[in-house]
């Protein structure tokens, strides 16, 4: 099974070739280490912690952090590319390239969600109708079995959108995920199950750590251990998540390729 194939794929990539994630880990880390110390991360509350300085610097912090993680985005998409091109590449060149490449990504990533609210309002429309039309206890339960198997689907969908876009570097090949994942939907929906575990159970990890990391210490110290943890676990589950839906999209791209070539030597036969 492709969906399969595709998260194995990305798991081996990034084992046997460090590149890939050194430095999407190290820079999550880092930006989750500024926002934490920033004062604007709810996910440190539990340390305790409180900025002596104003709010100028607390938002250029944030402002700092954003950049890092734009490049963060863009990374290990690209880094996969070459990897499986088997062209090298020095992770400085690539950090300089994710600069630009992060930026276009977050505003071709806009596109993509307002096109995706479109698609998902429309899958999703019998959830909220029936949500909204029923009552009790009722409503919740159907509206989540109504609900789910389209939600899952767009996980898959979504997954694979922004990695389609950096590894083409067409705007357009986003967009076409879409009508290719209706051609495979039982494919997209493997995979956006798979992609939804993995990242919800990086998810509570991350949170996990981050709770534990405020009993060990509090104040600012707390905040700096907690930042980082939840940002090098955040750079793990960004790295895994972006090469998988790479994969992804390359897998059901041949299988398209193939489906739709035609062998001459049998229009030869005509």
């Amino acid at each position: 099974m492709r969906a399969f194939e595709a998260v194995t794929e990305a798991i081996s990539s990034i084992s046997e070739d460090k590149k890939l994630w050194r430095y999407p880990v190290a820079a999550s880390g880092i930006s989750g280490t500024l926002l934490a110390i920033s004062g604007l991360d709810s996910n440190v509350e539990p340390a305790a912690y409180t900025p002596r300085f104003g709010i100028g610097i607390a938002i250029l912090l944030a402002l700092m952090a954003l950049l890092i993680k734009l490049t963060v985005i863009y990374y290990p998409t690209r880094a996969f590319y070459y990897h499986k091109k088997g062209i090298p590449f020095e992770e400085s060149a690539l950090i300089r390239e994710s600069l630009r490449g992060g930026i276009l990504a977050l505003l071709v990533g806009i596109v993509y969600g307002i096109v995706i609210l479109v698609v998902g309002g429309l899958m999703l429309f019998p959830a909220i109708l029936a949500y909204y039309a029923l009552s009790g206890t009722t409503k919740y339960v159907v509206a989540g079995v109504l609900g789910l198997p389209p939600a899952i689907f767009l996980m898959g969908i979504i997954t694979m959108m922004i990695p389609a876009y950096i590894w083409s570097q067409d705007f357009g090949e986003g967009l076409g995920i879409i009508g290719t994942a209706l051609d495979n939907a039982k494919e997209v929906f493997v995979f956006g199950a798979l992609m939804g575990a993995i990242i919800v159970g990086i998810g509570a990890a991350a949170g996990g750590l981050v709770f534990l990391a405020s009993f060990v210490a509090r104040g600012f110290i707390g905040a700096l251990l907690a930042g980082l943890l939840d940002g090098i676990i955040t750079g793990i589950s960004s790295v895994l998540s972006a090469i998988a839906g790479a994969a992804m999209y390359r897998a059901l791209k041949a299988w398209g390729e193939k489906r739709v070539n035609i062998d001459p030597d049998w229009l030869a036969s005509l």
